[in-house]
């Protein structure tokens, strides 16, 4: 019992640690990308430069990066203290000891930064806090992982479980789901038609996609191109109308799988309420259409990679990653990703490495995002034939990739924050909501129950939701 205590009491100290380090380096590129650095000219005292002035907001940054110094290089003393105490594994040692020696390194750098060192010290710096951060986070997930480990049988076939229906959901049900009934009236069959086309469209992915183009299409107006109204407004048009080419090739290619699932079961071509021939048709219609806008109002490059990301969603991910391979999600996170580089296209007519770092950000995002709720789902996943990775490699492995895949995806907004130039909304956003994605996933190994991991698959939507805003607050309201 008391070495169980000691071990949960150095993962909490970790833990801390961990998002120390994190909120170390959001506020180490936040002030690398306003005038924050200007304001203090010294070390570890701050000469407050004259010209910039006294009790900015600038100044509060520089000496909040430097609070959040002290504090990370505290607990990353107190992390290497406790791992010599507690029985914690040769590689979590390693690990820690690597953040305790690397940790001065870094603080010898921001100093000399500050005193006006050579400007390669300043790429140095951040890399250090990035690699410091990075050992930090998987000493923590081997430490969260000794108590929670699931045993070999959890890399699953699941036991087949009696669906709602009563059939077999274990394979191919015995027979199709009951076709809901026919509304009598004219105007409700209408409603009703109308309603399962919408369905059709997966309305629900528009607005995260389509405030990805925008915060997309916000960054390209940093570079000093200008994003007229019209443009935007194709843009989004034409984006929300592929999403729905996308959503409707999908459900038409998955019907059949759909059926074994529960949580797909409801879905307009389960129960017959569109013909899959209509479907298709519906599919093409809006393709053709979502092209005429972006061609005739926007570019041909953003049409040509809005016709790249339906071909991606729904032929390679749908139709080869989903149903063959684990890695699908990993894989298929290309088509989320896109969009941000179609809104720069949009504005500018050619990509840009700012673009290319937010579609980083969403890439390294969806499996940190998809994988907690493939965990709650494992056992429909399964019935529906799809080798999602919690159920071909355990929901161990998956809660571990989920951790380092949401450290991969706060460094990429990091750097996307210094690559972009992007100021204080974004990065206190970032740490903000960082912070809490990462709480959130720390408790999956502490509650592992599907419940949390479900929990866990909101939070990573609000986290993204919030730092896309913050993107689009900055570049068009704040900088306009």
């Amino acid at each position: 019992m008391t070495t169980e205590l000691s071990r949960r009491r150095f993962a909490d100290v970790l833990t801390a640690t961990v998002i120390a380090a994190y909120v170390l380096v959001a506020l180490g590129t936040a002030v690398s990308t306003t005038d924050s650095a200007a304001a203090c000219s010294a070390w570890p005292t701050c000469a407050t430069d004259p010209i910039v002035g006294s009790g900015t907001g600038d100044t509060l940054l520089y000496w909040g990066h430097r609070v959040a110094a002290l504090v990370a290089g505290c607990l990353v003393l107190a992390s290497g203290l406790a791992a010599r105490r507690v029985a914690v594994g040769r590689r979590v040692t390693a690990l820690v000891g690597c953040a305790l020696v690397l940790f001065p390194v870094q603080v010898l750098l921001g100093a000399t930064i500050a005193v006006g060192g050579p400007s390669v010290a300043g790429p140095i710096h951040l890399a250090l806090a990035m690699a410091i951060f990075g050992c930090l986070l998987v000493a923590l997930v081997f430490t969260l992982e000794e108590g929670t480990l699931e045993a070999e049988s959890d890399r699953l076939t699941p036991t087949p479980n009696p669906s709602p229906d009563g059939d077999d959901a274990g394979g191919v049900s015995a027979t199709a789901p009951q076709s809901a009934p026919r509304p009598t009236g004219r105007l409700v069959r209408l409603r009703r038609t109308i309603g399962a086309y919408l369905t059709l469209t997966k309305p629900r992915l528009m607005w995260l996609l389509c405030l990805v183009a925008l915060a997309g299409m916000g960054l390209a107006t940093l570079s000093g191109a200008a994003l007229e109204p019209a443009t935007a407004l194709a843009t989004l048009a034409g984006g929300v109308l592929a999403i729905g080419a996308s959503g409707t090739f999908n459900h038409v290619y998955e019907r059949d799988r759909d059926r074994r699932m529960d949580r797909t079961a409801d879905r307009p071509l389960v129960h017959d309420l569109v013909p899959a021939r209509n479907a298709v048709a519906f599919g093409v219609g809006l393709t053709v259409v979502a092209m005429t806008v972006l061609l005739t109002w926007v570019n041909a490059l953003a049409a040509v990679l809005t016709l790249a990301a339906i071909g991606y969603y729904a032929v390679l991910y749908t139709a080869v990653l989903k149903p063959n391979t684990a890695w699908n999600t990993v894989l298929g996170g290309g088509a989320g990703a896109l969009p941000a580089v179609i809104g720069w296209v949009a504005v500018t007519g050619r990509v840009g490495l700012p673009a290319v770092a937010l579609a980083a950000v969403i890439f390294l995002w969806t499996p940190a995002h998809f994988y907690s709720l493939a965990i709650a789902y494992r056992d429909d996943y399964a019935r529906g034939g799809f080798p999602m990775y919690p159920v071909a490699e355990g929901v161990a492995a998956a809660r571990r990739h989920i951790a380092f895949y949401l450290g991969a995806t706060l460094l990429a907004a990091s750097g996307l924050g210094w690559v972009a130039g992007l100021g204080w909304v974004y990065g206190v956003t970032s740490i903000a909501l960082g912070t809490v994605f990462l709480r959130s996933v720390v408790r999956q190994f502490r509650r592992p129950t599907d419940e949390v991991a479900l929990r866990s698959f909101y939070v990573s939507n609000y986290y993204l939701g919030a730092i896309l805003l913050a993107i689009v607050l900055e570049t068009l309201v704040i900088g306009s």
